[in-house]
């Protein structure tokens, strides 16, 4: 395979920077720009290099022969006066293999190129294709526009029209070129661009082009301020940490009521509208290079509500708002089935069971394969029980935003890892907040050994699961086979339930569960049940964990160390949580508004819990051996009486 690097521009924005230079060999990282292209194609298998130089082309070949080449065959070649970027290549054509790899001098990038050279030799057909990537600042930038299965159906240069919604794809000078499709323009008249001339005009000759869409690091370094960023990227490791040959982390985000409102069916683009601080957060992803990466279930396709090409117009605008506060999502990966039919309209290929529905992992395990993602950096984020039963299947971490279904939509009977209020607290809890929580709960559970329980307790909405969850996180990252038991799902329904703390749950079956978990002598699996908030239902054998005993329980819920005693032997631990109590209080009252409620009932429930539940808990406190403050995350006390 050979590579073309287009080095003859004059570099006028850079003087400041380069003096006499070529742009190409201006510095970063200790090492000039050309260097390291050159390098990068050479790790990717290309022995053969064209260096079209123009300005300054005695330096470039100076430092070539200083280099002895890198080992690989390197040419410098004057293409004369300027051509503009499709006009040098064209011009030696003759000296060009069949396929070659167009590169821009005066880009920065950390590409696997071997990805892009099988993804470009698959494609047969293709003519070119041109590497394509989100930014977050679409609104000025040239954009390509792809059919559903990756084929450029138009180029979109800067200015838009207002008045049209536009992929985030935008074009990074980086291509894989067919030499035998050059042919018709070798006589042609130049200047000639590729973007801007022989791309457009290739289309619209029905020749096809193919978009590889991948968020790996290319960046023009053409101006003072673009090279100082590159500069503190390399510097920071970011370039490097990008590519997809190293494992990537990921926020794997629904659509409906997580990044836009909730409306039912959104089968129009007039009725996207994101939420807001939506875009915020995902901005924030971005800068913490996450790959954010939406996956949805959209059956209004199959229902004939809309079209493919309908949908991606709806997707084209919440690209489009992302853009312009300065967010992007890396991908947006959809299942258009809908296994039940009897809809007007429907479209009947569609109407089929698959893979790809969520919680079906169809999705998810695309996303992976194609961005090299680890699941154990990587989070699930969603509003129902759907996107929290995905991620238990995945295997990968989720959070339940209470914004949308909020987790009450009944579907399936699952507890996520994490709830948070919206998607905006979720990029909060991940960035800020995760790491010194698992730090604390490392350091709370040192101690812990196989087969131990720990039991979490602490008033009602206090953040005891976010703490259950931290501590089983940190134990399974000392390699430790952990599994959390919420007591809320031993909850009796509503119909037969008492009014006080213990009363509400099973008391008895929750004794009985924990010594046989605690009690196993072999590998064993354990049926739990489920409680509904929304119709106060409990659901029997709703899920299975599998136990041994060398697992260790998490245990936790307001009645957790009043039952500690059910684990004898000085294997518990006990952990308390404690909380401010106007934040608990507003916590609460959330929780039942956001079940239905109005503001007076919610009180009024609040107000009888704070009779028949805060002292009981409360008078636990004592018997914990931890107590750790919510907002510190850390922990306040040790009792060492136990």
């Amino acid at each position: 395979m050979q590579a073309v690097v287009l080095a003859g521009g004059r570099g006028t924005r850079l003087r400041s920077r380069t003096g006499d230079l070529p742009k190409s060999l201006v510095n970063v990282g200790g090492r000039p720009l050309l260097e390291h292209q050159i390098i990068l194609a050479k790790q990717h298998g290309i022995e053969s290099i064209l260096i079209l130089v123009n300005h300054a082309a005695e330096q470039i070949v100076e430092f070539c022969n200083q280099r002895e080449n890198w080992g690989i065959d390197v040419r410098c070649v004057n293409d004369g006066a300027p051509r503009g970027t499709a006009g040098a290549v064209l011009s030696t054509l003759d000296v060009l293999g069949d396929d070659f790899l167009t590169i821009y001098g005066d880009t920065m990038l950390d590409v696997d190129l071997t990805r892009f050279r099988c993804f470009h030799e698959k494609h047969k057909a293709a003519a070119a294709t041109v590497f394509t990537h989100p930014n977050d600042h679409p609104h000025d930038s040239d954009l390509i526009e792809t059919s559903e299965d990756g084929m450029v159906t138009a180029f979109h240069p800067y200015p838009h029209d207002p008045g049209c919604y536009y992929p985030n794809r935008v074009s990074a000078a980086l291509y894989y070129i067919r030499k035998q499709a050059l042919s018709p323009w070798r006589t042609a008249v130049t200047p000639l661009d590729f973007g801007k001339d022989l791309f457009p005009e290739m289309l619209r000759v029905g020749m096809e082009i193919r978009s590889y869409n991948s968020p790996e690091y290319i960046k023009d370094a053409g101006t003072p301020e673009r090279l100082d960023k590159v500069c503190a990227d390399f510097e920071s490791g970011r370039i490097a940490r990008s590519s997809l040959s190293s494992l990537q982390k990921a926020v794997f985000l629904d659509r409906d009521g997580c990044i836009n409102v909730d409306y039912g069916h959104v089968d129009r683009p007039e009725r996207l509208q994101l939420i807001e601080g939506a875009a915020a957060a995902i901005a924030c992803f971005n800068r913490a290079e996450y790959r954010t990466i939406v996956v949805t279930n959209q059956p209004v396709v199959a229902r004939g509500n809309c079209s493919v090409r309908d949908l991606q117009v709806i997707h084209n605008k919440m690209e489009t708002e992302l853009g312009r506060c300065g967010a992007f999502v890396d991908a947006i990966y959809f299942c258009p089935h809908h296994p039940d039919r009897g809809f007007a309209g429907e479209v009947e290929e569609l109407k089929i069971r698959c893979e790809c529905r969520k919680p079906s992992t169809g999705l998810v395990d695309e996303a992976v394969e194609a961005f090299n993602i680890d699941r154990s950096q990587s989070w699930v984020i969603g509003d129902s029980s759907t996107d929290v039963a995905l991620a238990k299947r995945s295997g990968i971490r989720s959070i339940l935003v209470e914004t949308g279904a909020g987790g009450l939509d009944g579907k399936y009977q699952v507890m996520p890892d994490y709830t948070v209020s919206d998607l905006s607290e979720a990029a909060e809890f991940i960035l800020a907040v995760h790491p010194p929580l698992i730090r604390s709960a490392s350091d709370l559970t040192a101690h812990v050994k196989p087969g131990d329980v720990c039991f979490v307790g602490g008033l009602s909405r206090s953040g005891k699961s976010f703490l259950s969850s931290a501590i089983a996180e940190a134990l399974r990252g000392r390699g430790l086979e952990t599994q959390v038991v919420a007591l809320d799902r031993w909850i009796r329904s509503g119909a037969v339930r008492e009014p006080t703390v213990m009363g509400r749950y099973n008391v008895d079956e929750i004794r009985r569960v924990l010594s046989r978990m605690a009690g196993v002598r072999s590998r064993e699996t354990c049926d739990l049940p489920f409680y509904e908030k929304l119709s106060r239902t409990s659901h029997p054998r709703s899920e299975q964990i599998t136990i041994s005993p060398e697992t260790v329980l998490v245990v936790e819920g307001t009645v957790a160390l009043s039952l500690s005693d059910a684990v004898l032997g000085g294997r518990s631990h006990t952990f308390f949580v404690d909380i401010d109590e106007e934040q608990r209080r507003s916590r609460v009252m959330r929780e039942y508004l956001r079940r239905g409620m109005d503001r007076e009932a919610a009180a009024s429930i609040y107000s009888s819990r704070q009779k028949d539940e805060a002292p009981i808990v409360l008078a636990s406190r004592a018997s914990a051996k931890h107590r750790v403050r919510l907002q510190a995350i850390e922990p306040i006390e040790a009792v060492n009486d136990h």
